[in-house]
């Protein structure tokens, strides 16, 4: 992070912490801290700014009309002069404007707090094994406690789309409260905006069993959100200054800078990427282009990391049979989806023990060549099994993530033995084998029958 960068915490509620994907979705419970450029490199960055003529379904015009013409729900002339110009930056409009409430500290910490109650215990182990199995985080990790702790850091605020409500947070300062007003006022105009209904209507229960698709979802609305307020300035628009917000925690006592680095990659990436993305398309089309992506999504997390592929680079749909039919003999399968880019850039670079941890270099020369991938976490009297299969690009993207994952494999298992396998805890082994540009990535239990397992991915007979 450069000098010119600032971070503070925006939070979007719900309860799920995990949709699928290894990475954390925010379309139900999370909190993210999401980092605010300096406002003349973002207009730097975004030199070709033009103007949008998308038009609301809900509204004769999207510029933002007198707030005589609307219903401005008691809001003061601070709050109508951010979210007229956040309509008029996002070139969206809402006839009805949403106002904030305002919460102390406390009370959006034990609001917080409550909606962790709807998280049980056993999906939170579940979360934890998965972790803990692929080196994300200790075995013995206090996740609930985690999540608590994380959310309620320095809350600025957020927008609970079931409730269409927007939280803020009283005794910040000014500045700060202007620019979290214009992020979440962003997220009220897209849930609302009848053109991005379909891609919008997503819940807990839909992200569990389609983790992949709400991570790009979440990208792309956090990235839209970051976008649009890096584009506006409270010192112009009120004559806040930024020299008056709030001193942030310092390292030694934020709960993310001391979180393991799965947590805090995984946190960061729908506003990291996701602006990136958004940024990168807006240059090209303004918003006229950053709506166009609401409504043709983009077909993979890879595509979010590489903007330059949206819709170019389409994913290989990578089916698990017949290992999942096997699998299934003796294991229940308790989480299955896309094994993507992001998942194998973290798998490599992310486990809690700095020892195991490839460079982000190395670990993005592994991931760049994805083509397809899918994974299956499964169990057995507490018995995990995780199998994955990924197709790369090229037979030579192949070679090079063998030769990394191997590295990795070595660093956190030990060296391969002449069986050619890792050992790893509790008498599981872990195996890598490449045919051609497919990869088989395996940490299986002592009690299942690996051997023959092993022998019907060797012969090759059916992919």
């Amino acid at each position: 992070m450069s000098e010119k960068e600032k971070t503070i915490l925006i939070v979007i509620i719900a309860a799920a912490m995990l949709c699928g994907c290894f990475v954390m979705s925010c379309c139900a419970a999370s909190l993210f801290f999401i980092t605010h450029t300096d406002k003349d490199t973002i207009r730097e960055l975004i030199s070709n700014e033009t103007s949008s003529s998308f038009t609301n379904p809900n509204s004769e015009t999207v510029n933002s009309p007198s707030s005589t013409d609307t219903d401005t729900n008691g809001l003061s002339k601070e709050e109508l002069l951010i979210i007229e110009e956040t309509e008029k930056t996002r070139n969206l409009h809402s006839d009805v404007k949403l106002a904030p409430i305002y919460k102390t500290e406390t009370e959006l910490r034990n609001y917080l707090i409550d909606q962790m109650k709807d998280v049980s215990d056993e999906d939170l182990k579940k979360e934890l094994d998965l972790y803990y199995l692929l080196g994300f985080a200790p075995k013995d990790f206090d996740l609930r406690q985690f999540y608590i702790d994380m959310y309620t850091e320095q809350i600025a605020g957020f927008y609970d789309p079931e409730e269409n409500q927007m939280y803020l947070v009283k005794d910040i300062s000014p500045y700060e409260n202007a620019l979290t007003l214009a992020h979440e006022y962003t997220h009220f105009l897209q849930y609302n905006n009848p053109a991005f209904s379909n891609t919008l209507h997503y819940d807990d229960d839909y992200c569990e069993d389609h983790g992949e698709i709400c991570m790009i979802i979440d990208a792309l609305v956090e990235g839209d959100a970051t976008l649009t307020e890096s584009l506006m300035d409270p010192e112009e628009i009120l004559g806040f200054h930024s020299n008056d917000a709030n001193s942030s925690v310092s390292s030694s006592e934020s709960v993310f800078d001391s979180s393991p680095k799965f947590f805090q990659d995984s946190l960061l990436f729908p506003y990291v990427y996701g602006f990136d993305f958004t940024a990168y398309h807006y240059m090209k089309g303004g918003f006229d282009s950053v709506n166009d992506l609401f409504i043709n999504l983009p077909q993979s997390v890879e595509q979010i990391m590489h903007p330059e592929k949206y819709l170019k680079d389409a994913p290989i749909d990578v089916t698990l049979e017949p290992f999942r039919s096997i699998i299934m003999e003796d294991f229940e399968i308790i989480r299955e989806d896309v094994m993507n880019e992001a998942d194998i850039k973290m798998v490599l670079s992310d486990g809690y023990d700095e020892n195991w941890q490839l460079s982000e270099r190395q670990a993005s020369t592994a991931a760049e060549g994805w083509g397809g991938g899918s994974f299956l976490l499964a169990e057995d009297d507490e018995e995990l099994l995780f199998f994955s299969k990924i197709i790369m690009d090229t037979e030579k993207d192949a070679e090079e993530a063998e030769t990394l994952f191997a590295l990795y494999a070595d660093k956190r298992f030990g060296v391969r033995g002449n069986d050619d396998f890792w050992k790893g805890e509790n008498s599981s082994t872990v195996h890598l084998i490449r045919q051609g540009d497919v990869l088989y990535w395996m940490i299986l239990p002592e009690d299942f029958e690996t051997e023959s397992f092993i022998d019907l991915i060797q012969k090759g007979s059916v992919l």
